[in-house]
């Protein structure tokens, strides 16, 4: 095998050797990449066509002359709203595209990309040079683009699930990368509704982020300082710089976050075996979080074809903790049976987070190679110590402690190439985890715990894209072989130890009828249970409720059939899932005492459902408008209290966003976003929730200084009521939040300059699951 690998490698030498290769970067006036610019190689003096191509999302060209006789050669861009130019071959240069715009009076009538569009198997929204390049950090893009709902780095594709999120290629490890991002670095998001091979299985949406790429060496940095007001104080200071010569890239990032949240909730919870039990709850939780986070990497461009680089992350946590205070009153079929008042002091001492990774991108001829490894180490510990006062029975004091051990080692490789007029790739990924739980409570009202989980996943994919007469085809195959150990104090667990062996298929077409762009697909995912979900542990909540895992769950098949379409400024996405051991909260009660019920979970057969979203992003003068607007319906029927409870409901959201741009660098925004009652899984969702937020940008000094002045949840709309449905109960809660609040943000950005880093990660899947 070695000597295979050997003999490959030495011919992808010899025919690079004995091709002249040509590359560059094209920009426009303003340094910013220019992507789909038409590139022809030409030779002297028969100005005969050698080869062409386009540039890619960064810019960039690369062409290939095999025995050109050792002729002269000169290269010849064109694109709309540019002049054409010709300019000499060289091995690497920057080519600057001049502006074509035809004047008329005031108007400049120039050729530009639309700002929302399809493209292969992606919805892209531009943002370079529009209101979204103003909208403050790339988390508050995400916020206004169509199908996306989240917040603080935690976004959801409506419909689909939580997105997997990418930075230039390179997975994002941490919510707070999206708030280091300056907006106005961005270039484009491309949103994938059903993601390729090439991704974990577990991965059913993806979120890609470009960003502008800066030209030139020297010296950049650029700083942000953030205050938000509310019931509470916020902070967050940042600082990155960046250095680049010679093809050396050396970046750092200096983050801290200080952030105080509030949660005020009403419970009320009925438990149905050989007694009526009635429990009237109120739960007020105050919190606060530190995150203290340094990054430090460096890039090389070994030659135009070859990068390498490696960066490390140390995440350190000066303070999390919070109290939480619950009063509580109990009936027994309609009796006053006790009260009592909970105070709960949990303190989180959690140890440094450690991530290293390393990459390798490049290309041989016409192979290109993408190589990332991965490590991760962290160690989570918590400290409860729980008071109960009661009126008509014991006191108790509740005093535990949760000690959590993390280990990720991961690689990925990636080989592409082109194959038959399309693209073909072929990887491999490996992620090995290793994961300690232990639980210890000193009365000994649950009993102490340790779990280890040991697990390996070995896996294979391929794709293969091309364009055929009437669209654009792509099919791809991932293979998953998972080896999961299960040890409950150091004892192997058979029945509890899994193995799957299983084949993930995705296919996709995307067409364009006239003006009217579509694009069909359909996947194989699947969902992993959380280790936290497979955890044995129980932890003590009160006298009347304890909470667990579930180590015999069932990671869920999901197969999914998507539509979406655009045409102008409108964009439509309808989606059919079917689900098969979702996993779902599930409340069961002790059998050697009903009264008590332990929340854990459990998987439900099958889960179906349809979600249908359209949005409306037309431009009027200095007002850019966004109108979204859609619902998902299930499917499901589940025994509580021994009668069947459908739970169909529709549940409707809908949103408009909007910009005012005004001369003199200022933006007015004034957002509301909804979301209505409705069913998802066994829960149903009881409130109408309503968000009013604006905001106000200026910038100055040509956009190095930004101050941005917003108001969020003006009314207070943001609450929950959750009526879940289980066995044996039923639990309302309704929760409201600190979330009405005052931010003022200034930036400064001194020759800003984004990193070259490639990486792209490895084990993303499994790192979540950590």
């Amino acid at each position: 095998m070695k000597r295979v690998l050997s003999a490959l490698f030495v011919i992808f030498f010899i025919l690079s050797v004995q091709a002249q290769r040509f590359s560059g970067i094209v920009t426009d006036g303003e340094d910013n990449p220019l992507e789909f610019v038409n590139v022809a190689l030409y030779s002297l003096p028969d100005t005969a066509l050698v080869t062409g191509t386009v540039t890619d999302k960064m810019g960039e060209f690369s062409l290939k002359a095999n025995g050109n006789g050792g002729k002269d050669m000169f290269i010849q861009l064109s694109f709309i709203g540019y002049k054409t130019q010709s300019v000499e071959a060289k091995e690497r240069q920057t080519i600057v595209m001049e502006d074509d715009a035809l004047l008329l009076g005031e108007v400049v009538v120039k050729g530009e990309l639309p700002k929302i569009r399809l493209r292969d198997d992606a919805l892209v929204t531009t943002v370079q040079n529009s209101v979204l390049s103003k909208a403050g950090t790339g988390n508050d893009v995400l916020k206004r683009l169509p199908l996306l709902t989240g917040d603080d780095g935690v976004f959801s594709v409506f419909g689909k699930g939580d997105a997997k999120i990418y930075i230039n290629n390179r997975e994002m490890r941490d919510a707070s990368e999206l708030d280091n991002l300056n907006s106005s670095d961005i270039k484009e998001v491309e949103i994938i509704t059903n993601p390729g091979a090439r991704y974990d299985a577990s991965v059913k949406a993806v979120i890609r982020i470009t960003t502008v790429k800066k030209a030139g060496d020297g010296f950049s940095f650029d700083m942000r300082s953030s205050y938000w007001q509310s019931q509470n104080i916020d902070l967050t200071e940042q600082l990155n710089l960046n250095y680049r010569k010679n093809g050396w890239d050396l970046f750092g990032t200096f983050y801290y976050n200080h952030g105080e949240w509030i949660q005020d909730s009403k419970i009320h919870q009925n438990t149905f075996v050989d007694t009526l039990w009635t429990q009237e709850n109120v739960l007020y939780i105050a919190g606060v979080n530190e995150v203290l986070r340094g990054i430090a990497g460096v890039n090389y461009e070994i030659s135009p074809e070859h990068y390498a680089g490696v960066k490390y992350t140390l995440s350190g946590y000066p303070r999390s903790k919070h109290t939480s205070t619950l009063n509580s009153m109990v009936l027994a079929d309609g009796v006053f049976f006790d009260a009592w008042n909970s105070v709960e002091d949990k303190n989180d001492r959690n140890k440094p987070a450690h991530r290293m990774n390393t990459y390798y991108n490049g290309t041989f001829g016409d192979l290109n190679i993408d190589f990332n490894a991965d490590f991760f180490a962290d160690r989570q510990l918590s400290n409860s110590s729980v008071t109960e006062t009661s009126q008509e029975y014991d006191d108790r004091t509740v005093n535990s402690e949760n000690n959590v051990k993390n280990r990720l080692v991961a690689s990925k490789l990636i080989l592409s190439y082109p194959l038959l007029g399309g693209n073909f790739s072929l990887g491999n990924e490996n992620t090995d985890t290793h994961r300690e739980d232990d639980y210890r409570n000193e009365e000994n009202f649950v009993a102490a715990s340790n779990t280890t989980i040991k697990e390996r996943n070995n896996s294979f994919f391929a794709e293969y894209s091309r364009s055929i007469p009437i669209g654009q085809l792509s099919a791809g195959l991932r293979y998953e072989n998972v080896r999961s150990d299960y040890f409950s104090n150091d004892l192997k667990m058979e029945e509890q130890s899994r193995r799957y062996d299983q084949w993930f298929p995705n296919l996709s077409f995307s067409t364009k009828l006239k003006e009217i762009s579509l694009q069909a697909s359909y996947t194989a995912k699947t969902k992993r249970p959380s280790y936290r979900q497979l955890s044995s542990n129980v932890f003590y909540g009160n006298r009347f409720l304890l909470q667990t895992g579930n180590p015999y769950l069932k990671p869920s098949v999901i197969r999914d059939v998507t539509l979406v379409s655009a045409w102008k400024f409108v964009q439509f996405m309808a989606s059919y899932k079917n689900e098969k051991d979702a996993v779902i909260y599930w409340t069961e009660q002790m059998e050697e005492n009903p009264a008590i019920s332990v929340l854990a979970y459990r998987n439900l057969d099958k889960l179906p459902s349809l979600t249908a979203f359209l949005t409306l992003s037309p431009t009027f003068g200095i007002w850019s408008p966004q109108l979204s607007g859609g619902f998902i319906k299930q499917w499901v029927t589940i025994t509580s209290n021994n009668k069947p409870v459908k739970l169909h409901k529709p549940l409707p959201v809908a949103s408009l966003n909007n910009s005012f741009r005004f001369p003199n660098e200022l933006i007015l925004t004034l957002d509301a976003n909804y979301q209505g009652r409705g069913d998802m899984q066994n829960v149903y969702l009881t409130e109408h929730r309503l968000r009013v937020n604006i905001g106000i940008t200026k910038s100055f000094y040509d956009n190095r200084l930004r101050v941005e002045l917003k108001g969020r949840d003006l009314f207070r709309g943001h609450k929950d009521g959750n009526l879940l449905y289980n066995d044996r109960m039923e639990l309302y809660q309704l929760n409201r939040y600190d979330t009405r609040e005052v931010e003022l943000t200034v930036r400064y950005n001194f020759n800003s300059a984004r990193s070259k880093y490639k990486g792209t990660g490895a084990g993303d899947a499994e790192m979540n699951r950590l």
